[in-house]
């Protein structure tokens, strides 16, 4: 299994955090509200969901609604700040399809049949295999989202599969993440939440943006391990980014800042939500309401929240020669942001948003402890730096952060 990279800077400062809570019933309140993110460990112990409530389980929507689109355009602008980033086989593609602003896509089924050497009840799927693997369902009480593995413990998801924007101390519960899930399969097991942090910002309703679009749609869970092993030692995990690595302007893109990005998930438009699903194509970025948004065309529909949006997907690079190489920006399996919202029904429009993993208004440092720039950052760093309930280490000394 490929190695995932990890981050080479120094860890150099804590995000101060607010009291740690518990959960314990179906909404579980927050004993007070912090300016800071407040670190919420499963300290009840709250139970998995279970295997037939994971298969049963129904596509989980942004209840906000999607802001006026009429004059969106994409972005010429470059980022002020600076990019950074931590260190297979195809099924057959659909055809092409325009998205709602003339966005050519292409979108196919992460699936590989059975063969002679390749049975259908030993997991052997093409979901199964890294990079893929490090995908899944994330089901709680609400319903499903999807969500993927940024660490060895650790997986990034939408905020609003969390919590409903503004609900202020009242959160879903049971989250339970399946990685590689495949018609009720789950090769790897299902793995329990330990704690998590989402933006406080987000649980106030004060996010900046208009309707849907939002600056800091995101969300990051710590799993349990199971007989002492991290979920990640037996998935792989990938990297993530921030200030739009990987996005390019030049004259030679019309002077827009754009990326080449594959976005994964479970919508339940497509397969009922039993199978993984990719989209890749050029992604743009742009301004709603004031928040930093990237957009795609996509088939994606409900279901599909909280799944990443990846620079450089793949197993392995190539050996180069004749002095080629792979030039800038080239990490692999780079999570840039996560589904957030688009068109409910994919034969209107056809598109799919993420809010930028980047420095903005409410995370505005170039560093967060050793975890890089930005919203993302000061959600890691705010998890890793924290400690379970009843510990004396942080979630980053127990080797979660990895």
């Amino acid at each position: 299994m490929l190695s995932p990279h990890l981050m080479s800077t120094q860890f150099t400062s804590l995000v101060p955090l607010a009291a740690l809570v518990t959960l314990s019933g179906f909404l579980s309140p927050l004993v007070a509200q912090a300016e800071t993110d407040s670190l919420i460990n499963n300290a009840a112990a709250e139970p998995e969901m279970s295997p037939l409530a994971v298969t049963q389980a129904k596509p989980f929507k942004n209840r906000l609604r999607p802001p006026n689109l009429d004059t969106l355009k994409p972005s010429q602008q470059a980022s002020q700040n600076r990019s950074g980033a931590t260190g297979e086989q195809e099924s057959t593609a659909t055809s092409r399809a325009a998205g709602s602003f003339g966005v050519p896509f292409t979108a196919k089924r992460v699936s590989l049949s059975p063969t002679s050497v390749v049975a259908p009840t030993n997991g052997g799927y093409l979901s199964a295999t890294y990079p893929y693997s490090a995908i899944g369902r994330l089901t709680f009480s609400a319903g499903y989202c999807s969500a993927s593995l940024i660490r060895r413990s650790v997986i990034v998801t939408a905020a609003h599969c969390i919590q409903d924007f503004g609900s202020g101390s009242n959160l879903f519960r049971g989250f339970t993440f399946v990685p590689a899930f495949y018609k009720g399969a789950a090769p790897y097991g299902s793995w329990g939440w330990q704690a998590l942090i989402r933006p406080i910002s987000w649980a106030r309703g004060t996010d900046i943006g208009s309707g849907a679009a939002r600056d800091n749609d995101l969300a990051v869970i710590a799993l349990k391990p199971k007989n002492g092993k991290f979920i990640g030692d037996r998935t792989g995990y990938l990297d993530y980014g921030w200030n739009n690595y990987s996005f390019v302007r030049s004259s030679l893109t019309g002077n827009l800042s754009v990326a080449a990005l594959s976005t994964l998930g479970y919508p339940f438009l497509l397969d009922l939500g039993e199978m993984m699903q990719r989209t890749d194509g050029p992604s743009f970025l742009t301004t709603i309401g004031g928040a930093g948004q990237i957009y795609q065309g996509s088939t994606f529909t409900g279901g599909s929240s909280g799944g990443p949006w990846i620079a450089n997907f793949g197993y392995q690079n190539p050996r180069f020669s004749g002095g080629a190489t792979a030039g800038r920006g080239a990490r692999n399996n780079v999570v840039v942001g996560v589904t957030s919202w688009g068109a409910p029904d994919p034969n209107q429009r056809k598109d799919n948003f993420s809010s930028q993993f980047r420095q903005n208004t409410r995370y505005p440092r170039a560093s967060y402890g050793k975890y890089g720039a930005g919203n993302i950052a000061a959600l890691l760093n705010a998890l890793c730096s924290g400690k379970p309930a009843g510990s004396t280490q942080t979630y980053e000394q127990l080797g979660y952060c990895n």
